[in-house]
């Protein structure tokens, strides 16, 4: 059986469930981001608004200031795909959307993604159409990684909700 796990690094990972939501914030949990700047922190809410990742550390990726390539170890998001058996993966693709459409941008933000140690720019991963392609896993394993920077800036005032990220992938 194939399965996704979701975490956001820091000093120790924090998982993202499905009933969490990742939060991008202006410095600290729940602080605002202004219009036109991009996240300075980035944490797990929960669906009770806490903030999990708390005693984490998170890491935090700033499109505005980050230097690519950005270490795998530095990159706010780890997402393992593990399957019962060795398989490969390829077309490994990630972007965040309306959380209805894939295909459409998420509402209200800027979104840019970018792989961790392979990637020298980042991508506007707005959409299906416009995601940030990953490196294949040529060699076959039960367990791949994939290391992904993520950064998100508001297009209006207001909070931004019903956004969502999604990675999708080819294994054999």
């Amino acid at each position: 059986m194939a399965t996704f796990t979701h975490h956001l690094q820091g000093t120790s990972d924090t998982e993202i469930t499905d009933t969490d939501t990742l939060q991008f914030a202006g410095g600290t949990f729940d602080s605002r981001i202004t219009v036109g700047d991009y996240n300075d922190s980035t944490h797990v809410k929960t669906d009770t608004d806490t903030d999990k990742s708390s005693g984490n550390t998170p890491n935090n990726n700033d499109y505005d200031t980050a230097s690519l390539p950005i270490a795998d170890a530095d990159c706010a998001l780890k997402i393992n795909f593990s399957h019962g058996s060795s398989v490969e993966t390829t077309s490994a693709i990630f972007y965040a959307y309306d959380g209805t459409t894939t295909t459409d941008a998420p509402t209200g933000m800027t979104f840019y993604a970018a792989e961790g140690a392979d990637d020298s720019s980042w991508t506007n991963a707005e959409g299906s159409g416009s995601a940030l392609s990953l490196a294949d896993n040529s060699s076959a394993a039960t367990s791949h990684d994939f290391y992904i920077a993520v950064s998100a800036s508001p297009d209006s005032v207001g909070e931004k909700t019903g956004n969502m990220y999604r990675m999708e992938l080819t294994y054999f």
